[in-house]
């Protein structure tokens, strides 16, 4: 962490500093923080004095900081709450806004294998003729065979404007082919639509994160547009993100009332709502226990107004909304600053929501989720049948 390097003995004084009030930008006393944080302040300078004194090896302020507040955060045992290293900051903030750097793919990655689960618009990826379901075997010399998964993902990530080759193997063909493409800013897919048989409507939600609502509203509005007579609202393996993404999706599908409704440790209160006009189609939404927190939400609105029946597996059960804080040093904190509420009043922490009609996947196809089709996917069947 910066200004950690240059003063062995202010680690601990700073490290409490930044987490209490670098975020803020107010300047706090220690007499301000409260018994635990005064704790904490005190362990932190005995362990730093000792080390300052007696410790024989070299000292990374910058590191110590980080794994200080690594445990700091870990100590309030709060599985929402999570420090960001400075080095990866920039990087969660382009995740949370729905962009991120790279050639436009996500992937998912296995022991001997990388495959692609979805391609980008516009993106690198999807211009160099990579396809879903592709394997990509190598990257910039890193291989999977011998290098393993995730180096070759590292390898593939980097930098705006800078060039990086890789090698795939087609799904249709099964010929391998190298491909060097330039790393861009791409918008991720979140949310989007197609019609199935029967004039159903099948809405998948990937994440609630910025610009997600503009993304699932456009694909509504087309599939209203050419005639869907139902709707399939898929929220499984959703790891959530904005509320007010979350609410601007609801909109359009419920009628007048309450959202969701956050808490404050103050008990300051923030309600979302929608509005009287909506689509009165029947709906099912597909929830599983990777949905979580907005997308636990969202399934939630739904079942509680009747406005759909909910298929799949029990939920994860978040009940705490986050802020991020930004520190001094660039890194950031994750902290979990409110407590929210479905329309009916309900926390779902620990507790999530239970399905209308239970529905589970074998080993096999949890393990190939982003690969199921419409015929290989007993959820979306269920899906269908109550809608037919």
């Amino acid at each position: 962490m910066k200004g950690l390097k240059n003063s062995r003995s202010s680690i601990a004084t700073a490290l409490v500093l930044c987490l209490m009030a670098g975020a803020t930008g107010v300047a706090c006393s220690y007499a301000a923080f409260g018994f635990q944080t005064r704790q904490v302040s005190t362990k932190l300078r005995e362990i730093d004095r000792l080390v300052s004194e007696r410790y024989v090896g070299t000292m990374d302020g910058e590191a110590i900081g980080d794994f200080a507040a690594y445990g700091y955060l870990t100590g309030l045992n709060d599985r929402w709450s999570n420090y960001i290293p400075a080095n990866e900051y920039k990087s969660y903030q382009l995740r949370t806004e729905g962009q991120g750097v790279g050639i436009g793919v996500s992937v998912v990655t296995e022991q001997d294998r990388i495959r692609v689960s979805e391609v980008y618009d516009d993106s690198p990826a999807q211009q160099a003729g990579i396809a879903k379901g592709d394997l990509i075997l190598a990257a910039e010399g890193v291989t999977v065979e011998k290098d393993g998964g995730q180096a070759v993902v590292n390898a593939v990530q980097g930098e705006e404007g800078t060039a990086v080759t890789i090698t795939v193997r087609k799904a249709e063909t099964n010929q391998v082919q190298e491909l060097t493409m330039t790393r861009a800013l791409v918008k991720q897919k979140m949310a989007w639509g197609e019609m199935l048989d029967g004039q159903i409507g099948y809405l998948r939600i990937n994440s609630f994160r910025v610009g997600s609502a503009e993304q699932f509203n456009a694909a509504l509005d087309q599939l209203v547009a050419d005639g869907a007579k139902s709707l399939i609202l898929d929220v499984r393996h959703n790891g959530g993100g904005r509320v007010k993404e979350m609410s601007a999706m609801l909109d359009p599908l419920l009628g007048e009332g309450t959202i969701m409704t956050l808490r404050t440790k103050a008990g300051m209160e923030t309600v979302y709502s929608s509005d009287a006009a909506h689509i009165e189609l029947p709906a099912v939404v597909l929830a599983d226990d990777q949905s979580i927190s907005a997308a636990e939400f969202f399934a939630a609105a739904l079942q509680e107004y009747d406005r759909a029946t909910v298929v799949g597996t029990h939920t994860t059960g978040k009940g705490r909304a986050q802020q991020t804080y930004e520190l001094s040093d660039g890194s950031a904190l994750v902290l979990s600053v409110e407590e929210y509420f479905t329309p009916k009043g309900n926390n779902l922490a620990d507790k999530g929501i239970a399905p209308d009609v239970e529905v589970g996947l074998t080993e096999a196809q949890a393990s190939d989720f982003y690969f199921l089709t419409p015929e290989t996917d007993p959820q979306l069947q269920k899906a269908v049948e109550i809608l037919s």
